[in-house]
């Protein structure tokens, strides 16, 4: 008698080594050596007077906000609450570190904090599915990759709180602890509101693999937060309308969408963004079902018509990094020849350092030992000399490049609005501070020189400049 046939079961989990002295030792090496290389780059970045309003004057302004208990909103941007652009509660993180040390610096070094966390947790999970050289070589591919580097040199965004997140939820679907995945990207909910697709993916993951009713329940909260993430963006936003959805070719009334870009050099950019999320990962994890999760956030970016969200030098690129690396380990471990896996492990690394040396310019990329990453260069002291004399927490309007050097204890504790050319003098505070060297966002230098001129000729005006920092008194008409 033959007995009846059953359905086939789904794959055993992957065997889990008990983590080594050595295993251990490598995980907190990864970790603190990853949130050191971020911190350097983004202190870095801050300290040659290169961080901007966009984004990280704003920021600055949302932490301030949870750390006086209130919703974030930023003076950069007009008083805007920031919950009706960007679906980002759990900004309010930010909260407590702006209340510990008030000073934009103090969320660089979070963030690195976070991009370190996110690097400790891939290479836990390679020392438990991988020989340890290979684990090894997987660590240091992914500190040094490309996604979490350029995130690290460009301010800081609420993508580094995805990290930890994505490197959790991977791991837990590599080995099959479909709960633990589920858990881990319910909060990605609450990062951003393009992360809702995210969550989506690991559902239909459950799904699959035979999971239904945790799939099912994980879907309906994907679907759940989503809804709800743009529905709180239409009500907060000032004129209740998705500007955002501009970005992919929608008719948002308060958006003005991108100029156009050739049809060549659009496509060149997209392709220079695929092959540089496929090899900075090591090329290999597109293999495993785990890079699933990387889909939504590459089809949202290759989809829009915004030409910056096709940049891999961009901090974007930043939730990737944890995806590609627990799905590398998820293919190596499937090697059987541990010197192929080595091998491979090691080829991974190189190409994810060689991405970044091809993506990120060298110089923008600030290393430990060097002594200007930790202490504020020339550009830095001179803005805040030129502004040593106003009252500490003045209100003043500040151009793109010296906005964030004017807020926090340091920089005198100021309420910075957003400059422009096309701002009207009456809706200008009594004082402008400008970075006469260099142009910023939507103006350029020469812009700035004339808008200069033809004020200083205006009754009751006078200007200083210290360097090329220029601080204009508008008395009377703010």
């Amino acid at each position: 008698m033959t007995a009846p046939l059953s359905p086939p079961s789904a794959p055993a989990a992957p065997i889990r080594r008990p983590a080594s002295r050595a295993g251990g030792v490598l995980v907190v090496l990864a970790g603190a050596l990853s949130a050191l290389l971020c911190a350097s780059t983004g202190l870095g970045h801050f300290h040659r007077g290169q961080a901007t309003n966009y984004d990280l004057g704003i920021f600055s302004q949302s932490a301030a906000s949870w750390a006086r208990g209130q919703l974030p909103t930023s003076a950069v941007l007009g008083g805007t609450p920031l919950l009706g652009d960007h679906f980002s509660p759990a900004t309010a993180v930010f909260g407590p570190v702006w209340a510990a040390w008030p000073d934009p610096r103090s969320l660089v070094v979070a963030q690195a904090l976070l991009l370190g966390l996110g690097t400790a947790l891939v290479a836990r999970c390679a020392v438990r599915h991988l020989p340890l050289p290979a684990a090894v070589a997987v660590a240091v591919g992914t500190a040094v990759a490309h996604g979490a580097l350029a995130a690290a040199r460009f301010d800081v965004h609420e993508v580094c709180l995805a990290v930890p997140l994505l490197a959790l939820c991977a791991t837990a679907l590599l080995e099959h602890r479909h709960r633990a995945a589920a858990l881990w990207s319910l909060p990605l909910l609450l990062v951003k509101e393009d992360m809702g697709a995210t969550v989506a993916v690991v559902a239909v993951l459950l799904w699959l693999r035979g999971r239904r009713r945790t799939g099912l329940a994980l879907g309906a909260a994907a679907v759940a937060g989503v809804v709800v993430a743009f529905a709180t963006m239409l009500l907060v936003d000032p004129a209740h309308d998705l500007s955002r959805l501009a970005a992919f070719g929608g008719s948002a009334r308060t958006a003005v969408a991108p100029e156009p870009v050739p049809a060549g050099e659009a496509l060149r950019s997209r392709a220079v963004l695929v092959v540089a999320a496929v090899a900075g990962g090591g090329v290999l994890w597109v293999l495993s079902p785990v890079a699933l999760l990387a889909v939504p956030t590459l089809a949202w970016r290759l989809v829009s018509v915004t030409p910056s969200y096709w940049s891999p030098g961009l901090h974007y690129g930043a939730v990737l990094v944890p995806v590609a690396a627990v799905a590398l380990v998820d293919v190596l471990r499937r090697v059987r020849a541990r010197r192929a896996r080595v091998l491979l492990a090691v080829l991974a690394a190189g190409a994810s350092a060689a991405t970044t040396a091809w993506v990120l310019p060298v110089g923008s990329l600030s290393m430990p030992w060097q002594s200007g990453t930790w202490r504020p260069g020339a550009y830095v002291q001179q803005v805040r000399a030129a502004t040593e004399a106003l009252p500490r927490g003045s209100r003043l309007a500040a151009d793109n490049t010296s906005g964030p050097y004017l807020l926090g204890e340091a920089g005198g504790g100021h309420e910075v609005v957003g400059w422009s050319v096309n701002t009207p003098l009456e809706r200008l505070p009594d004082v402008v501070v400008l970075d006469a060297a260099r142009a910023s966002t939507g103006v350029s230098r020469a812009g700035k020189l004339a808008w200069l001129r033809e004020v200083s000729t205006l009754p009751g005006v006078w200007v200083q400049r210290t360097g090329d920092t220029v601080v204009v008194h508008l008395p009377g008409r703010g």
